[in-house]
């Protein structure tokens, strides 16, 4: 692996070994913004034009095509031991269904940051959030039944009688964390937010997905920040009409002066073709003209 360190201003507060230190440099976070809140950071691969997946191509939309990045998988694995949980939209599990359409459990695949996850930050399992606000999930996908991770659902009241129904006829009633925040369709991020940190301990929440999820907590302004892997490769418009290939963003949208703005915290790359930012939240800017 070939992760080359350019600049960092990151907080030194993780207790890093020698080893993992020497490779991606201090790491920290800062104290949060809310602290009734989660400190929410998302993690997202684009190529230069912005766009995040092949959305169109059946097996093909996940991020990993985009990036086919050793570097970006290995961050990928250090980014999720350093997170209490990692919130993913129901979305992005239908769209990722892997070549046994039984998805990924989207657990640490290193065994070295396993092992720093447990023995060292003194983690537990990493707990994967997936986030609906009918209900409609598929609990047979591999992220609900591995041994490796702790599996969570966050949805509504509505959403919740549906899933439970669902298990209870499955006969897997208690194996899956179940919460509700909001009302009718759509989950309260807001109060979700403070729902995970207030009642169930998570500290820090690292968003993998998708964009339109993504871009909510951005609007919201619940992220705190941002990893971005830029693949050196343009995208392009959607071979499909009908279906875009998102951006890392959704559909938000700002006027100049309420655009929101992030500090740049850390350069890395990988030559010849990939280069990893982190970026923190300012908000919007005032410039003189």
């Amino acid at each position: 692996m070939d992760l080359q360190l350019c600049y960092n201003a990151s907080q030194d507060t993780f207790p890093l070994p020698r080893h993992i230190k020497e490779r991606y440099g201090p790491f920290g976070f800062p104290e949060p913004r809310d602290p009734h809140c989660p400190y929410i950071s998302s993690n997202f691969v684009m190529g230069l034009d912005g766009r995040a997946s092949f959305r169109e191509l059946q097996g093909r939309a996940g991020g990993r095509v985009v990036s086919r990045s050793t570097e970006d998988r290995w961050l990928m694995d250090f980014l999720r031991a350093h997170h209490d949980g990692q919130l993913i939209g129901a979305n992005t599990l239908r769209e990722e269904p892997g070549p046994d359409a039984r998805g990924a459990d989207y657990g640490i695949d290193d065994e070295q940051l396993r092992v720093y996850r447990k023995e060292t930050l003194g983690l537990n399992k990493q707990k994967i959030i997936v986030l609906t606000g009918s209900g409609n999930l598929d609990v047979t996908l591999r992220v609900f039944d591995s041994p490796r991770v702790e599996p969570w659902i966050f949805t509504t009241p509505e959403g919740e009688r549906n899933l439970r129904s669902q298990l209870k006829m499955l006969g897997r009633e208690g194996t899956i964390n179940i919460i509700s925040a909001g009302a009718g369709r759509w989950v309260d991020l807001a109060a979700a937010a403070r729902l995970l940190r207030q009642e169930y301990g998570i500290r820090t929440l690292l968003c993998e997905g998708g964009p339109m999820l993504n871009g909510e907590l951005l609007e919201k302004q619940l992220i705190d920040e941002e990893f971005r892997t830029i693949s050196l490769q343009v995208l392009g418009e959607s071979t499909k009409p009908g279906i875009d290939r998102p951006t890392t963003y959704g559909n938000v949208s700002y006027i100049p002066e309420m655009t929101p703005w992030f500090r740049l915290i850390s350069i890395h790359y990988a030559l010849p073709y990939h280069a990893f930012f982190r970026l923190r939240y300012e908000g919007p800017r005032e410039f003189q003209d």
